[in-house]
């Protein structure tokens, strides 16, 4: 079986190793960085695709403005719940 990838978890990180330093979270620790990146992919659909041309042409999709607001609107409600209610 060929291997399937998540392209909108590069996306995420991408925009989260971005934007990281600039959210308004009460914690900036790695435990709730990857808590912000699990709940925003949570929050968003997921891309799979199988094949590089796949890849490029979903990567090409999630560049647009619109995707890119969309995901970091999952990226900032994300850090609004991670920081009332942090794991540590």
């Amino acid at each position: 079986m060929n291997a399937v990838h998540n392209v909108m978890e590069a996306a995420v990180k991408d925009l989260l190793d971005k934007q990281w330093e600039n959210l308004l979270i009460s914690c900036h620790c790695e435990t709730c960085r990857l808590d912000v990146y699990a709940l925003s992919l949570n929050r968003l659909k997921p891309h799979y695709v199988r094949a590089q041309s796949g890849n490029m042409y979903a990567k090409a999709n999630l560049m647009t403005t619109q995707a890119r607001a969309t995901i970091l609107t999952a990226i900032t409600e994300s850090a609004k719940v991670v920081s009332a209610y942090p794991h540590h």
